[in-house]
């Protein structure tokens, strides 16, 4: 931080800029005029140095009539007058102070001026572009992730409320399996808590939260439904969002079980590489019956899915015969310290 913050200094930039640009002067001219030859050296950086702390002063000061405060008349007068008091040092330098070359005009030190006001003012709009642009980039990060945390905050407690709904209704049904679910609960909302609080989770910690949802679950539903869960391929040393896979789960139990016909949900994740792919076939009753919940699930994922991936997920869902289908592609971050894989 203190590294970074040093050559946030404009003071520091400039010097240093002005350091590098004397050394590429000096080698430039070594080319042409022998090192023995210092009163040519020391005048040219001298000048150079000059013209230099001239355009920086232009810049921060002068410019401003033009940017500002549009003052277009105000600022062509400074303008010339910067050049009268450019042109006139530094033909006193050339002529009088270090006697160089007497045979050139004054006119020479006047272009030769007002090319390095041109030069200055277009880094100085170069600089200033990149650092609106990097200005840009930086809030909109901050929204972005202000936006994230929004989101996060609104599914906590939907997810709380729909698992709190469902052992509720285990409650009644086998009263004697209430203490290990509230057990298993407990432990899904440590998770969601201790992730709730980041930006990143590993994989397989996100993992295995789904395996403990979709055993809770299991308990619920019993007989009404078959629930099978596949894992392919190897989830170590990736990260993903937190609690961003979970809705789709918890839709397909949401809406699944039916005690008038057959049901299943099939949960399926292969992982290759950083791509993850979830799909998740569910039946879906004909007497769909409204279930309590908050509504906020599924819409909340796909806005945390824009936000968290964009660009970098699939999303696919629709109904056909009376079966819902989910498909979810997602490129995955891996740990920095972590290599990649071999591909051959």
């Amino acid at each position: 931080m203190a590294f970074r913050n040093f050559f946030q200094n404009g003071l520091v930039v400039n010097l240093l800029f002005l350091i590098v640009l004397l050394a590429v002067n000096v080698l430039v001219n070594l080319q042409y005029e022998p090192l023995s030859n210092v009163r040519l050296f020391v005048y040219q950086s001298v000048s150079l140095a000059y013209i230099y702390v001239m355009c920086v002063l232009h810049n921060k000061f002068v410019l401003k009539l033009l940017i500002h405060k549009s003052q277009y008349w105000q600022y062509i007068w400074a303008v010339v007058g910067w050049l009268a008091i450019v042109t006139t040092v530094t033909y006193t330098l050339r002529v009088y102070v270090f006697r160089t070359d007497n045979n050139v005009l004054w006119l020479g030190d006047l272009v030769f001026g007002a090319a390095c006001l041109l030069i200055g003012v277009g880094m100085w709009f170069l600089y200033r572009g990149a650092t609106l642009q990097t200005m840009e980039l930086r809030n909109s990060l901050l929204l972005k992730e202000k936006e994230l945390q929004y989101l996060q905050s609104q599914l906590d407690p939907h997810f709380f409320f729909n698992t709190l709904n469902n052992l509720y209704g285990v409650s009644l049904r086998y009263p004697n399996k209430t203490p290990e679910l509230i057990l298993s609960i407990s432990e899904l909302m440590r998770y969601q808590l201790q992730s709730s609080r980041k930006q990143l989770v590993p994989l397989e910690d996100e993992l295995q939260f789904i395996r403990n949802y979709v055993h809770l679950e299991r308990a619920r539903v019993r007989q009404r439904c078959q629930v099978t869960f596949k894992k392919k391929g190897h989830e170590k040393d990736l990260l993903i969002t937190p609690l961003i896979l979970i809705a789709f789960v918890e839709n397909a139990f949401k809406y699944a079980p039916s005690s008038m016909s057959a049901s299943y949900i099939k949960v399926e994740l292969e992982i290759k590489g950083e791509t993850l792919l979830l799909k998740i076939r569910n039946t879906v009753p004909s007497n769909k019956q409204s279930v309590s919940s908050t509504g906020v699930g599924l819409n909340n994922v796909r806005q945390r899915l824009a936000l968290a991936y964009a660009k970098r997920h699939t999303l696919i869902s629709y109904e056909e015969n009376n079966i819902y289908y989910t498909e979810l592609q997602l490129t995955l971050d891996r740990h920095a310290n972590t290599p990649l894989p071999d591909r051959r």
